[in-house]
């Protein structure tokens, strides 16, 4: 509704009248004043509905395509051949870890790793455990080693800090600060 006195100036407006004679206030509706707005919304709204209609399509095209390649890899993985662990000392890995990350990451990320080490910290929730130097007493980098199942858990349950073990598994991530991340396979005393 139209004021009947403009409220930028405080001049009479007359009825009918959208814009203020005196001082130019415009009181029509902002999108007919900005039509260039207004057809730019529409586009994009009618992109936006578009977009969610061909969005769907794909979804449903990605989910056929995600069942065809779970049923292909089911067949694949039963005739997969064994992991082959790469055995490795921790104390190489953090050698190589302080001499160069970058080199490190590239070399270990997404490897198969069968690493010997001494038993640092067994989280209270079995949800952890890492995996210190032999040699270096005060090592603070280590293997961060996240367990996956029951079954490792039992084995944890057996295990005391500073016992000798060798953990099975893939590395997921490598970092100067935070050292290395290994997803448990196995784990041997």
């Amino acid at each position: 509704m139209i004021p009947k006195k403009c409220i930028n100036c405080g001049s009479d407006i007359p009825v009918g009248q959208k814009v203020c004679i005196k001082c130019g206030k415009d009181y029509r509706n902002f999108f007919v004043k900005n039509k260039a707005v207004t057809i730019i919304l529409a586009v994009v709204i009618i992109g936006v509905i578009a977009g969610i209609g061909n969005s769907d399509n794909n979804n449903q095209n990605e989910n056929t395509n995600t069942n065809a390649k779970s049923v292909s890899s089911v067949a694949e993985n039963n005739t997969a051949k064994p992991i082959e662990y790469i055995s490795i000392n921790i104390d190489t890995l953090e050698t190589d870890l302080e001499n160069n990350a970058a080199t490190a990451k590239e070399k270990y990320e997404g490897k198969y790793l069968a690493i010997t080490g001494r038993l640092g910290t067994i989280d209270a929730s079995l949800k952890y455990i890492s995996l210190l130097s032999i040699t270096d007493k005060w090592d603070i980098l280590g293997v961060h080693c996240t367990v996956k199942n029951e079954q490792q858990k039992t084995t944890i349950k057996t295990l005391n800090k500073d016992d000798t073990i060798i953990v099975k598994g893939k590395i997921t991530s490598v970092g100067e600060v935070l050292g290395y991340y290994l997803d448990i396979d196995e784990i041997t005393k």
